[in-house]
């Protein structure tokens, strides 16, 4: 999947605030200033600003401009989600790190979670997620896949967009429903030696399930974050 170019504009912006060239306190340029530097619209720029604003980096100040607030890395992430296309967002500005992939015959508890027979053989992987290469991890997934999807462990590496948009460009599916549910956990030794954390410290949990327009469940994704590395940020509008 290529890369939106507001994402291409966003990591160059993170990538000059790193560097020092535009630090803590110091103002980016104007929206028109970027326009013109990056030869795109006013609105691929504003969208470019979001994501570093959702990465906790910047601030829209009135009368002011945007502000650098932050430094990479030492902000927790924060993901903000209106709609499905959030998530595309989401995973173009990250950095997603398989550590495994294989599969496993769902036992009891992981059928019943999956809607599965127990004994099926489903896809599993284990992935970190990070704010950039190289950066800290800021989250640990479990990723289900339906055995339909035969011979999806072999694109897992190479896709640079979300698992489910992947599934439906390759398998001719439509994702039709999401559900989301969060939870508060403390973090597993295993989990919290992958994030570099102590074991037991506190953690947000969430799971999406990712079912097709006949009601299959064809992904499910289990992430854990530290605490203080990671917020969700909602948005309802009446």
């Amino acid at each position: 999947m290529k890369t939106s170019r507001y994402i291409q504009i966003a990591r160059r912006l993170r990538a000059a605030i790193d560097r020092g060239r535009y630090p803590v306190g110091a103002k980016l340029p104007t929206e028109h200033e970027l326009c013109r530097q990056y030869r795109v619209s006013r609105y691929t720029v504003r969208e470019a600003i979001r994501t570093l604003s959702t990465a906790g980096l910047v601030r829209r100040r009135a009368r002011v401009g945007t502000v650098v607030t932050a430094l990479p890395g030492e902000t927790a992430y924060s993901h903000s989600i209106t709609q499905l296309r959030d998530l595309v967002q989401y995973a173009q500005s990250t950095h997603f790190e398989y550590l495994h992939i294989g599969r496993i015959e769902a036992s009891g508890g992981e059928a019943h979670g999956l809607g599965a027979q127990p004994g099926e053989r489903w896809i599993r992987a284990l992935a970190v997620r990070r704010p950039q290469r190289g950066g800290k991890p800021f989250g640990v997934t479990r990723l289900y896949l339906n055995p339909a999807l035969k011979g999806i462990e072999r694109k897992l590496r190479g896709a640079g967009g979300p698992v489910y948009a992947l599934i439906e460009k390759d398998f001719g599916v439509r994702i039709g429903r999401v559900e989301q549910v969060i939870t508060g956990v403390l973090l597993g030794r295993e989990d919290a030696a992958s994030l570099g954390v102590a074991e037991g410290t506190p953690g947000l949990a969430i799971r999406r399930s990712y079912f097709d327009e006949e009601g299959r469940l064809l992904e499910m994704a289990d992430t854990v974050h530290p605490a203080d590395r990671f917020a969700y940020r909602m948005e309802l509008r009446r």
